[in-house]
């Protein structure tokens, strides 16, 4: 697969603010330093935790006034407690600024990536944006017909693996020794499958009646790709290898801590055995997302780490209600190459939905290690593969029916000035001409194009807004788990054994050498070579 180097171009900074520009100096810098703190508890403890209230203040705190539920900006009980709806940092756009937005056909060219023009990340895997969907499709589910709307619990919760339904989730266990149920594929763990072999229209295997569907698959797909969808509790855990790889290794880690849990507690039943493993699985999401998958998205050289107690009298621990803009944010369709470079080898993006005999084919040792080779694509426009456009134009359209506010008011939101000048988003010559057609103005420019606009930043993942906001939305929340709770965090609710597998536990490459055999095998987000180091008064944090 061909690919372009990243280009480096030169962003006019100066409207990035002189603290931002300051913090970013020094925190991105100075790698020994940081490594020494990180040393002493008490001084690494202490750093973790201003950091992380910085993130989580960066904007004000829940709960929020508005919700999508209202089209005016107006608050009511039911905006404030019927969590269908999505909340919202800003009221809404006003309509006659939406109306005068360019076409969305227009907007969506902002995003094609030309032909044989795949722009490499300097420092992401395709581990990373595998893992950011599985991640989000817990709690970031819109309804197909309605943007406004969620039908998510707002919480890290792993659904994606037990279900959104108590009778989903009963239908996975096997009720026997905390486990839940699985086959054996050329020796290997997995989910049974969810639909009887070789059958048209599609029938559940018995007992999994609940089990959700994979959303948008229908008969159109080969008969062979049908009978090897998984039963998950998520209905989008099927959608890619990539995505019920994943799955499957939280699917094997439940199960190997559940064994673990009926060793050291023999009086145990199945309930508890069960409830306790599916406890210590979220804490681990929550904390591989906190010390592996953010720390690969900042660009700072300390390294945050998942300790409870930093949410214990915060200010900002308030119960999640996840938000329209953080929904878009998420959209980093940039990150995909046209092909996935997999063991057998090149597959085509579309080849690969819903396509889950490419992962039992290689085993997931060897799918982890494939993904953790290649390069992701950088996040940004005009690098989004082609057979994804679709999803980028339902994205802006997303943004409008919601009526997000533009760019800039999200800039001044999180604490970055506003910009007055394209030049101060973008040094892309390409990227300014398309945004200085379509917008003229750059007030205009609206939020899920501003996003990726901006250029990317050296040692980070992501542009700056999206950083921030990921930062502000992502920490807040996982933070805000009742499993984290002071009164919860403990050996009742996690067994001694569940507390010593969270402690031991920061990456998915401890999962991965806990369920594999025949490796090892690297499960990284982060590639060998990790790109440029930043330059003096690099981008705004």
């Amino acid at each position: 697969m061909s690919s372009v180097p990243p280009p480096v171009f030169h962003r006019d900074p100066s409207r990035d603010g002189v603290i931002n520009r300051v913090q970013g100096f020094f925190l991105t810098r100075f790698g020994w330093f940081w490594r020494l703190i990180a040393r002493w508890p008490w001084a690494a403890k202490w750093l973790n935790h201003r950091l992380i209230h910085a993130a989580c203040k960066r904007a004000p705190r829940r709960p929020y006034p508005l919700s999508t539920m209202h089209a005016s900006d107006f608050t009511s009980w039911d905006s404030l407690s019927d969590k269908t709806w999505n909340g919202r940092h800003l009221p809404p756009m006003p309509r006659d600024e939406v109306a005068d937005l360019p076409t969305l056909r227009k907007v969506a060219e902002l995003f094609v990536r030309p032909a044989g023009g795949f722009v490499e990340c300097p420092k992401s895997t395709t581990l990373f944006p595998a893992f950011a969907q599985w991640l989000t499709d817990g709690f970031l589910r819109t309804e197909s017909t309605d943007f406004n709307r969620n039908h998510s619990a707002h919480q890290i919760d792993a659904s994606q693996l037990y279900g959104e339904r108590p009778g989903v989730t009963r239908q996975l266990r096997t009720l026997v020794g905390g486990r839940l149920k699985t086959q054996s594929i050329n020796g290997e763990e997995y989910a049974p499958y969810l639909f009887k072999t070789g059958i048209r229209p599609r029938v559940k295997n018995d007992g999994l009646n609940d089990v959700p569907d994979p959303l948008r698959f229908d008969d159109r797909f080969p008969l062979e790709r049908q009978d090897a969808l998984f039963a998950f509790g998520g209905e989008r855990a099927n959608t890619t290898p990539q995505t019920a790889m994943i799955n499957t290794l939280f699917l094997r880690e439940h199960n190997r801590i559940a064994a673990e849990l009926a060793a050291a507690e023999s009086s145990w039943d199945d309930e508890r055995l069960f409830q306790t493993a599916r406890n210590v699985v979220i804490v681990l999401v929550i904390k591989i997302a906190v010390e592996d998958y953010i720390n690969h998205i900042s660009p700072f050289r300390f390294r945050l780490r998942a300790d409870p107690s930093v949410a214990w009298t915060a200010a900002w621990n308030k119960p999640n209600w996840m938000t329209a803009e953080f929904n878009l944010l998420y959209r980093w369709h940039s990150l995909v190459p046209d092909a996935a470079a997999w063991p057998t080898g090149e597959v085509a993006g579309v080849e690969g939905i819903y396509n889950n005999r490419l992962l039992t084919e290689v085993g997931l040792g060897r799918a982890v290690a494939a993904c953790s080779a290649q390069p992701a694509g950088r996040i940004g426009l005009f690098n989004t593969p082609r057979f994804l456009l679709p999803t980028e134009e339902a994205s802006v359209r997303q943004g409008r029916e919601v009526r997000l506010r533009s760019y800039n008011d999200y800039r001044e939101l999180v604490g970055y000035p506003r910009v007055d000048r394209f030049e101060q988003i973008t040094g892309d010559p390409t990227r300014l001409a398309a945004l200085k057609e379509l917008y003229g103005d750059v007030n205009r420019v609206e939020f899920y194009v501003g996003l990726f606009a901006e250029d990317s930043r050296p040692t980070a993942a992501v542009p700056a807004l999206i950083g921030r906001l990921v930062a502000l939305d992502a920490l807040s929340q996982a933070f805000a788990n009742p499993l984290l709770a002071e009164l919860m965090f403990n050996d009742q609710t996690f067994g001694k054994a569940g507390m010593a597998i969270i402690g031991v536990t920061s990456s998915l490459q401890d999962l991965v050498n806990r369920n594999t055999t025949g490796g090892p095998y690297a499960a990284t987000f982060t590639r060998s070579n990790r790109g440029p180091k930043p330059t003096i008064f690099g981008p705004p944090i």
